[in-house]
């Protein structure tokens, strides 16, 4: 497995892969992103084919994981710890100091990858997602 800079060339990825995702961006919403200057990522990439990436914005000193994506049949192998490892350091390199994120409820294998790395609970977002479950935010000092 190779990690790598996100680029826009990999929107189509992107898209294709959040549409797993019930709270999915578009082409447009991730080209905006990316144009705003503060949208970063990685991909993760076993013989050229992309099969994750994490995606976060910064702002001054913290940062937002907006997204996290790991292929199915590639879980439970690495690929999220990893990126969520090129994440933490390049944030460190770009000054921040604090990590924010929010996962549904519902997904306990994401808790407890976030929990692993450092990730401490912070408190629930009420109806946070479009169908109405609870989002848990977590946030990592560094």
């Amino acid at each position: 497995m190779m990690l790598r800079p996100l680029q826009k060339d990999d929107i189509p990825f992107l898209v294709f892969a959040r549409n797993t995702f019930s709270d999915a961006w578009d082409e447009k919403m991730l080209s905006s992103a990316f144009n705003a200057g503060n949208f970063y990522g990685f991909v993760a990439q076993t013989d050229g084919a992309p099969i994750g990436f994490i995606t976060y914005s910064v702002n001054i000193d913290t940062a937002d994981l907006q997204d996290l994506f790991v292929a199915e049949d590639c879980r439970e192998k690495g690929v999220g710890s990893a990126l969520i490892a090129e994440f933490i350091s390049d944030a460190i390199s770009r000054g921040v100091k604090k990590l924010f994120l929010e996962v549904r409820e519902s997904n306990a294998p994401a808790i407890s990858l976030y929990e692993k790395a450092g990730f401490t609970f912070l408190s629930i977002r009420k109806r946070y997602y479009s169908d109405g479950e609870n989002a848990r935010v977590y946030v990592k000092e560094l």
